[in-house]
């Protein structure tokens, strides 16, 4: 039997192998407070075999460098905790960034009935966080894989709000859903599979392809559908938020702006990245 300041110690240790001490015992910390609700972490308690069974299958595939977020099936996101597996993207904090840009530039319209849908909604962090901001708006969420679907019921849930999620190709314009919006937003796919030497290999082996990449010869195929469907069914005035590709964000601007129907303009993330593109329509 061990205690828990061993059992501790010993996960950083190992963890060493991957990482530098400090995010090593950061990682440590993490699990023995999310899954054993441990704090303090010299203490002598000894640990049930139960409980050291669980932290070997978790050592293990954090050795094997799967996401955290994965191995303990939580993620953290604009202060909620959202249920992950490997049906969907372990939200970042880009996308945080893309929920405070839909909350501010509608602020002065956070009382009013608005009816919002996100398109690609994976884990639905994005119509959750923003339901829990905007409990007057009516949201809906799509997504084309029924696992992350499954995912997204179960975080509305376990986030007490009502999102209305639903299984949908948005690249099949039969399946449309024939209401219109007062704002759009998405985070599609949007990387071509020629950008993969640039993703952490940790992303490519366990993240979900489906929600990461575009074909090679379309990267904007997601793009190009959902401005479509903005163009029939967004409400003048209304708004767009995209969610985009470092790389091509300026070229993707440049066609949103050629459409004729819209103002638009890029928006940096914190590391300054060209990150967002915010989209009105005239």
């Amino acid at each position: 039997m061990s205690n828990i300041k061993d059992s501790f110690q010993h996960l950083v240790t190992q963890l060493q192998a991957l990482y530098e001490t400090r995010e090593a015992t950061n990682i440590a910390a993490i699990v023995f407070e999310d899954e054993f609700k441990v704090r303090n972490f010299k203490r002598l308690d000894v640990m049930s075999s139960e409980q050291l069974d669980r932290l070997a299958t978790i050592e293990k595939r954090l050795l094997e460098k799967e996401p955290m977020q994965y191995v303990l099936g939580m993620a953290d996101f604009y202060g909620l905790r959202f249920k992950v597996n490997s049906d969907v993207l372990i939200p970042r904090p880009e996308t945080e960034e893309l929920v405070l840009l839909v909350l501010e530039a509608t602020e002065s319209r956070k009382g009013e009935e608005l009816k919002v849908i996100d398109i690609g909604t994976g884990s639905g962090c994005i119509p959750i966080s923003i339901k829990k901001n905007r409990p007057a708006w009516d949201l809906t969420g799509l997504d084309v894989s029924p696992g992350a679907i499954a995912v997204a019921k179960g975080n509305a849930e376990l986030n007490d709000c009502q999102v209305d999620f639903k299984l949908l190709d948005i690249l099949d314009e039969s399946q449309w859903p024939k209401a219109t919006y007062d704002i759009i937003i998405s985070n599609p796919p949007y990387i071509p599979p020629s950008e993969k030497n640039l993703m952490p290999a940790q992303v490519i082996e366990f993240e979900p392809d489906l929600a990461l990449f575009t074909p090679e010869e379309d990267p904007f195929l997601f793009y190009h559908k959902i401005l479509d469907f903005t163009t029939r069914q967004l409400r003048p005035g209304g708004f767009l938020f995209f969610e985009c590709n470092e790389y091509n964000a300026q070229t993707l601007l440049e066609e949103v702006l050629g459409n004729g129907q819209y103002e638009a303009s890029i928006q940096k993330d914190l590391s300054g990245k060209d990150r967002m593109l915010k989209i009105s329509k005239k």
